[in-house]
């Protein structure tokens, strides 16, 4: 007697809505544990311990790894990939990885900050307030420096 077909169980896990860095940096640390010196790996997303991103996501971060050419593969399969390691992921890594790399990014932020408000003590109180209109209404960095270059281009005329 043929055993009958069941549909796997649903996936009932919650997932983030967002990648974060640590969960990037797990995937990619877990790529060079599997490669062990080697120039390739075969992975398999069932066996990166704690990763809290599902499939979907992770072969996204897979996609951001092959476009930052830190690794390049062909897929077939998402259970089991074969790499091969690029020359970028070993600096990657010894930079810090994605954790780093999104902490420096805060502290740029944060020297940024306090640049302007020691700018803003050494500024015309009319000045000083034009500087805090552009940080408080701009909803990115280009609109940051583009606001900020205007006001340069003003004091400068």
């Amino acid at each position: 007697m043929r055993p009958i077909r069941t549909v796997p169980p649903k996936d009932e896990r919650e997932y983030p809505l967002v990648i974060t860095a640590e969960e990037k940096d797990k995937v990619l640390n877990y790529i060079l544990v599997v490669a062990n010196g080697k120039r390739t790996a075969k992975l398999n997303y069932k066996d990166i311990p704690d990763l809290r991103i599902s499939k979907e996501q992770y072969e996204i971060v897979l996609e951001e790894f092959k476009n930052r050419r830190f690794i390049d593969y062909n897929m077939y399969d998402i259970e089991d990939i074969e790499f091969d390691l690029e020359p970028g992921i070993y600096n990657f890594i010894e930079r810090g990885g994605f954790t780093v790399e999104r902490d420096l990014y805060i502290i740029n932020f944060d020297v940024l900050e306090l640049q302007l408000k020691r700018l803003e003590k050494e500024l015309s109180p009319t000045t000083a307030i034009k500087v805090n209109n552009v940080v408080a209404n701009a909803k990115n960095v280009t609109e940051l420096v583009i606001g900020l270059k205007a006001i340069i281009e003003m004091l400068g005329t």
